[in-house]
């Protein structure tokens, strides 16, 4: 019996696999500083447009119907 212990002893330490890091599953990081194919300097003229094309587009529709006066 002591024997049988032993040998199994002997076969799982064979048996044990080297695990690889994880690093070798997580899928590489995006080199790119581009979202939505612009910089940063190209999203904020777009951003500042949107706003005063919103500005814009509000304050005419608020004089259109007459909640303000020039």
């Amino acid at each position: 019996m002591a024997g049988d212990l032993e040998e199994l002893r002997r076969m799982a330490a064979e048996e044990q696999l080297d695990v690889e890091g994880y690093e070798s599953v997580i899928t590489p990081e995006v080199a790119s500083e581009k979202i939505f194919g612009m910089t940063a300097v190209e999203r904020m003229f777009v951003s500042i447009g949107c706003f005063l094309l919103t500005s814009l587009v509000g304050f005419f529709l608020l004089l259109i119907i007459g909640k303000i006066a020039i």
